[in-house]
């Protein structure tokens, strides 16, 4: 599993925008993702890659998908 390429799929699924309008090192706030997006994609998150508890301030810390891909794999 790509874990690049599950955050781009579920960014795109849960914003509308295009996979290829996702650049990995944008910062999530600029994908106009509110608090409720951002818990849903904690969630699916989880559910994809067998992760306990991903707390959504996860997502301002390692803020762009590159970063939360880096911190994800070295939680597994």
């Amino acid at each position: 599993m790509d874990t690049r390429t599950v955050l781009t799929e579920l960014i795109s699924d849960e914003t509308g925008l295009a996979s290829t309008e996702i650049q990995h090192d944008e910062r999530f706030e600029n994908f106009n993702m509110d608090s409720l997006s951002v818990v849903s994609l904690a969630f699916e998150l989880e559910k994809r890659t067998g992760l306990q508890s991903i707390e959504p301030a996860v997502f301002i810390e390692y803020n762009t998908v590159n970063k939360l891909a880096q911190w994800v794999d070295s939680q597994q």
